[in-house]
């Protein structure tokens, strides 16, 4: 477990300065509640792609890192991969691209998308309980996602009672 924690680590350093050498990702100013709508997207996103424990964590007032943090948990790597490309795809449609990414493999426990933000972990099982970023980040506020669609789906139904 400690090899693989070492070449996550060496992954996200590597893809860090690799990022600030080539400088392709430009830094896009986006305000509180813009950064907030994408966040929930990202989570439902997630929430599509049958990932679980999907926490959304707002970070105000807490650190300077980001405004954000979505963690989530997949049932392995090939899932872990496919929530972080779909959130990328629809992000970039947005002209959001991360400033940084750690590299996934067969073997990876945690794979982080960096969008400034916004930063998406993604863990397997192992990894979630290994690295214990909830724990870490107990005093951030909680925000539910669900409680959105769930709500919507309750009007709706409301809604079609009523008629």
């Amino acid at each position: 477990m400690k090899s693989q924690d070492k070449n996550n680590k060496k992954n996200i350093e590597k893809n860090i300065i690799k990022n600030r050498e080539n400088k392709k990702v430009e830094k896009k100013f986006i305000d509180r509640e813009k950064a907030k709508e994408i966040t929930l997207k990202a989570a439902k996103i997630l929430d599509d792609k049958k990932l679980e424990e999907i926490k959304i964590l707002d970070l105000e007032d807490i650190t300077s890192l980001s405004d954000f943090f979505i963690l989530a948990t997949a049932s392995s790597s090939p899932q872990m991969k496919a929530g972080a490309d779909a959130i990328y795809k629809e992000l970039k449609e947005e002209g959001i691209l991360p400033y940084s990414e750690n590299e996934n493999t067969s073997e990876s426990l945690w794979h982080l998308s960096d969008y400034g933000f916004l930063v998406i972990h993604i863990f397997t099982k192992e990894g979630r309980e290994y690295y214990d970023l909830d724990k870490l980040w107990l005093e951030a506020k909680e925000i539910e996602f669900n409680n959105i669609d769930n709500k919507e789906n309750k009007d709706n139904n409301k809604n079609k009672k009523q008629k």
